[in-house]
């Protein structure tokens, strides 16, 4: 995926809003990835995470026409309705679903296959411990630390100022910290 800058994506959105479907698959291609792995890294299963993401861009391109460019950003706009789609999904989810299935994301792409194999094992660590953290601060590490998204587009996701998502942020890197050091 290359880089688009705000503007080409508001160029995008506006010619989507005007019914332009090829755009709206330009929109598509750009954030597919990004939103599949929020998605994944809440619900930890391969084929929800497809179905999800899924729904996520038909609900974008179904009520794309009611996106009012803002100070927000249109990715902040995507993500709100990914979490919204997580957040229905638990809802209504089968008994029998559960976040304890094994957690596999695949990130590294051309390291050696031993320091990938340390790493993945690292990583995989890391991200049950903040499995185990409370559902704000996780949300708050995957969208700030995974999702590299701003606080000011988080504080819009999440319903916060961004001064607490900073206070959020310090409390949930101290727990996890505590629970890494008393892991080993």
């Amino acid at each position: 995926m290359s880089e688009f800058s705000e503007k080409e994506i508001k160029k995008l959105v506006k010619k989507a809003q005007n019914g332009d479907g090829d755009s709206f698959g330009e929109i598509y291609e750009i954030f597919i990835e990004r939103i599949y792995r929020y998605i994944y890294l809440k619900v930890s299963n391969k084929e929800v995470s497809e179905d999800l993401t899924q729904q996520v861009f038909v609900k974008a391109w179904s009520s794309i026409s009611d996106f009012k460019f803002k100070k927000n950003p249109f990715s902040s706009w995507l993500y709100s309705i990914a979490r919204n789609t997580v957040i229905d999904f638990y809802r209504k989810k089968k008994p029998d679903f559960s976040l304890d299935e094994e957690i596999k994301i695949d990130i590294f792409d051309e390291i050696d296959i031993n320091e990938r194999l340390i790493n993945k094992e690292q990583l995989d660590k890391i991200i049950k411990k903040i499995y185990q953290l409370p559902e704000e601060q996780k949300e708050l590490l995957i969208l700030h630390f995974i999702e590299d998204l701003s606080y000011d587009e988080i504080a819009k996701i999440m319903k916060k100022t961004p001064l607490n998502l900073r206070v959020l942020q310090h409390r949930a890197l101290n727990r996890l910290k505590k629970e890494l050091e008393n892991s080993d």
